[in-house]
């Protein structure tokens, strides 16, 4: 009796495991999903601040996504974020966080990384798009701000993140700028 009441422990603990990464997970990508990823933002600025240690992000968006979609079709479009998806988990380190943002719009938190570290990884991350076969010219633009240099709360991150991912797509696309 003992051994199936712990067994049916063991499973309920699977299954809620299984329940919490499903909820906080993009369907289409299996990437964190939006509101998970503003959690792991506020928990890393935390952890950061105690710590008083450097983190970085990068906001990252595909160019031209929507000119893609209406000429190839909305099918056509989610393998490109697919493949996209499948190039930052490879690229990125184990300990950074790679979350779907929204549409074709994606965050990276680099802990530990100050922002010549993550200029070197968002190179790669950006080249490893431009080169892949299966993205038929499909190209993206990296933001990237700093923690503390560029923000102390999550918000100012984020928008300096985001006023330099629009500076990249203003000046040319396929860019990063800081």
């Amino acid at each position: 009796m003992f051994a199936n009441q712990a067994g049916l422990a063991i499973e309920n603990s699977r299954l809620y495991e299984q329940t919490v990464v499903l909820s906080n997970s993009d369907s289409l990508t299996s990437l964190w999903n939006h509101r998970y990823f503003q959690y792991l933002l506020e928990e890393e600025i935390k952890k950061s601040s105690l710590a008083k240690s450097r983190f970085t992000l990068l906001m990252i968006d595909i160019d031209d996504f929507k000119a893609f979609n209406d000429a190839h079709g909305h099918q056509a479009g989610d393998n490109i974020i697919r493949e996209i998806s499948r190039i930052f988990r490879e690229v990125s380190r184990k300990i950074d966080v790679v979350a779907r943002y929204g549409g074709e719009e994606f965050g990276i938190i680099l802990p530990l990384t100050k922002k010549e570290e993550a200029l070197v990884l968002a190179e790669r991350i950006r080249k490893a798009v431009e080169i892949n076969p299966n993205l038929k010219n499909i190209t993206i633009s990296i933001g990237v701000a700093s923690f503390p240099e560029n923000g102390q709360k999550k918000e100012d991150l984020i928008a300096k993140a985001d006023k330099a991912l629009y500076e990249a797509k203003r000046s040319g696309k396929n860019k990063i700028c800081a």
